[in-house]
């Protein structure tokens, strides 16, 4: 089996439209938005001509969605096609033209391959034309042959380029789920993140306003939280969202603050891991991934996030030690942090419980003796 064949399997697997009724045309979709994502890196290349140092890295990641989208059609259109498809390209000369040039052939070509699912008031012609083996041959070679060229004008490999997207995408959907270990697992039990924790969020009247305080073995601890903004929409509950990156990613330098287990006992971890620029970091992923929640009915019903988002929240974090944690980590914390924020948002208080050990968080109400009310 070659590499291509390898890679096309495990697109398969990371597939995630295809119970999806609409399965081809979003991959059609898919090929042109990223076939139209390489056309603008090469542009900017081309335009900002010896100052644009990230092409190469950029062209990679985007000509692998591109590899990545072809093979799925490809799987539908014409499942024979992979098996040949290195052989065609070794059969080929280069395509004359500079990256540009062949960046907006490219684009052509990729028209004509989502022309053969884009159905609409011809569909019954596209029918047929997808019915000729000899047609749709003809449609995907030129494509395959140009997306290659594309990667060589640029110094790259199609082989190479499979092989980060790869990674990339068993970092968003892996075979096996397994977590990262916890980050502080090696150092004393006084320096680690509580294995098990029972918290209380407790909302405290104070005049017009709402405050949320923190209670844990009858101890109030961290600050007491307002919405901070004129339109009140409940982030004063956002310290869960820390909570939840504490158990999912084994991370959060803003718990190790609330609870007093920064890791002391290592100055660089103190300084670099555990310190106020990290916990600012984090603060400022709590604020980034909320402002899209909002919109979305804080993520209710919503099971995968958009992976921009999470790339943004990896490039934030390069440099730190939970940069080593997989993007389906990082959408399992944010989404789970955001099941039990909608639970404390509607109920205006409640209890949370912490498994670091299961990697579980759990809510419940708070019992009536529970609950507290101040007056300011």
């Amino acid at each position: 089996m070659t590499w291509l064949e390898d890679y096309s399997n495990l697109a398969a697997h990371t597939d995630t439209l295809v119970d999806r009724a609409e399965h081809q045309k979003l991959l059609a979709a898919g090929l042109a938005g990223e076939v139209g994502s390489v056309c603008a890196e090469i542009k900017k290349a081309t335009r900002d001509e010896g100052t644009y140092p990230e092409l190469r890295q950029r062209l990679t990641e985007e000509l692998g969605d591109v590899l990545w989208y072809f093979c799925r059609l490809v799987s539908i259109l014409s499942p024979g096609f992979l098996r040949g498809a290195l052989d065609l390209l070794g059969s080929q000369e280069t395509m004359d033209g500079d990256k540009l040039t062949l960046s907006l052939q490219l684009a052509l070509r990729a028209g004509h391959v989502t022309d053969l699912v884009s159905g609409g008031d011809e569909i019954s012609e596209n029918d047929s034309r997808r019915a000729n083996p000899s047609f749709v041959l003809e449609t995907l070679q030129p494509f395959w042959i140009t997306l290659n060229n594309v990667a060589l004008s640029t110094g790259l490999e199609l082989c190479g380029v499979a092989t980060v997207n790869s990674q990339k995408r068993l970092r968003r959907w892996p075979i096996d789920r397994e977590h990262h270990p916890l980050f502080d697992e090696e150092f004393p039990v006084i320096e680690q993140i509580p294995r098990k924790l029972r918290i209380e969020f407790m909302t405290l009247d104070r005049g017009t306003q709402k405050v949320v305080l923190l209670r844990c073995n009858g101890l109030n601890f961290g600050d007491r939280l307002t919405d901070n903004i004129r339109d009140p929409d409940g982030y004063r509950y956002h310290d869960i969202f820390h909570f939840g990156y504490a158990i999912h990613l084994g991370w959060s330098p803003v718990v190790r603050s609330l609870l007093r287990c920064k890791r002391k006992s290592r100055p660089v971890f103190d300084e670099a891991e555990d310190g106020a620029r990290a916990a600012i970091i984090e603060e400022a992923i709590s604020a980034l991934v909320f402002s899209r929640a909002k919109s979305l009915n804080f993520f209710a019903g919503v099971a995968q996030l958009d992976y921009d988002l999470l790339k943004i929240i990896k490039e934030l974090t390069t440099g730190y030690e939970v940069e080593a944690v997989s993007e389906w980590q990082w959408e399992q914390a944010i989404l789970e942090g955001y099941r039990v924020f909608r639970e404390l948002r509607k109920n205006a208080s409640g209890v949370v419980t912490l498994d670091l050990v299961r990697r579980e968080l759990t809510y419940a109400p708070l019992e009536i003796g529970e609950q507290t009310t101040l007056m300011g």
